[in-house]
């Protein structure tokens, strides 16, 4: 297992090869990569996804396994991502209070997925992709796009 590593966000989106994201004990941003801007789990091409989408935070239990947690924003507490986060193709989206994940789940910011993979169910990054390669993709929900069009025009 690699150095540190509390588990990874595989990219699970039709189209696209897999990219692996180690996750790290703590908070782990996901965002939209700018100049200025380099989230934790940075998503690109998607302009559907804000600067400071979500936060997945993992913690350690005393059994020593991880638990992990995502809210909608970077912080737990605060205002919400412009076009939402939603976890394994629920149409419903999550807001800025935490939702515990388990293994295999999707989380979908923007129309970028990734599938969680944790140490317990992948033993390393090979395996993590190997793992979510098996998995069917899950439905895309629909974002409401006005929002985002605007912010294209605007960045």
């Amino acid at each position: 297992m690699e150095n540190n590593c509390a588990g990874w966000l595989v990219l699970h989106t039709e189209g696209c090869e897999p990219k692996t994201y180690p996750l790290k004990e703590g908070k782990n941003r996901i965002g939209r990569k700018t100049v200025s801007n380099a989230p934790d789990i940075p998503v690109e091409n998607d302009i559907f996804v804000s600067r400071n989408h979500a936060m997945l935070v993992v913690k350690r239990k005393e059994n020593l396994d991880y638990e992990y947690i995502i809210a909608d924003n970077t912080e737990l507490l605060g205002k919400q991502s412009l076009n939402g986060t939603f976890i394994n193709g629920s149409p419903e989206r999550i807001d800025e209070k935490p939702v515990k994940l388990k293994d295999g789940d999707t989380i979908q910011c923007g129309v970028t997925k990734f599938v969680l993979q944790s140490t317990k169910a992948a033993i390393d990054v090979e395996n993590a992709v190997k793992l979510t390669s098996k998995l069917d993709f899950t439905p895309t929900v629909q974002i409401n796009n006005s929002a985002a069009i605007l912010r294209k025009r605007v960045n």
